[in-house]
């Protein structure tokens, strides 16, 4: 009998640590639907991904992909060049499995499609992490700010002792760059506005895809945000 590969190893611990079943978690292949209230002044956006792949990518034998509530790895069949980059860096600190979510489908039984990355951590995020019913949520990477926007509304706290700042939710829209938060209220003075661009977090080691800028009640609040499972 042949040896285990380093790879096999790595991998092995960390689904152990990490894994999910089909039944703890939405399948990979869930659908992002879109969903946002109708409204006059609300574009919804165009820019959805048809899924959203969730798993483990390892970086040996050409790059390796195990889906959340699957035990095989698949192959990749193709990879987004910021996603490939991305990975890339990461393992270049310290290469070991690593949650992602990203854009994508599978493809048969043992080959993948990766996208657009969403989010890529070490240990932070795993397949039981809480995304099913977040639209988008952010934080701040140098001031310790917070925002988690659900079908129901977006809740936007300053700071580790402020009180939180609640306005209804109505949809997100594409702007030339990136996306924008719709209110119902349409609170000039609370704004939101994201761009496509990789955002880390040195507390968790984790890559996000998006950066973003709140602007609430005269100041400008910059972190890295995610998307969520729950439809927008």
């Amino acid at each position: 009998m042949s040896p285990l590969s380093s790879c096999s190893v790595a991998v092995a611990g960390a689904l152990l640590l990490a894994a999910c079943t089909p039944d703890s978690a939405p399948p990979p292949e869930s659908p992002l639907v879109e969903s946002a209230p109708a409204a006059d002044d609300v574009v919804p956006s165009s820019s959805q991904p048809a899924l959203f792949l969730r798993g483990y990518h390892e970086s040996c034998d050409g790059g390796l992909f195990t889906a959340c509530g699957e035990t095989s790895r698949r192959t990749l069949a193709s990879i987004d060049p910021a996603t490939a980059d991305a990975l890339a860096q990461e393992n270049a600190k310290q290469d070991r499995p690593r949650f992602l979510m990203a854009e994508g489908n599978l493809r048969g039984r043992d080959a993948v499609e990766i996208g657009r990355f969403n989010l890529i951590s070490g240990d932070a995020w795993n397949c039981e992490s809480r995304l099913g019913d977040i639209i988008l949520g952010a934080r701040g990477t140098d001031v310790l700010w917070n925002l988690e926007v659900t079908p129901a509304a977006a809740t936007f706290i300053a700071g580790p002792n402020a009180a939180p700042e609640v306005h209804a939710y109505a949809g997100l829209a594409d702007d030339a760059d990136g996306l924008s938060l719709r209110l119902a209220d349409k609170d000039a003075a609370f704004t939101v506005r994201l761009r496509a661009e990789a955002c880390s977090e040195a507390m968790t080691g984790t890559v996000f895809g998006w950066s973003i800028v709140v602007d609430a009640n005269g100041q400008s609040f910059k972190g890295c945000a995610w998307r969520g499972l729950a439809a927008p």
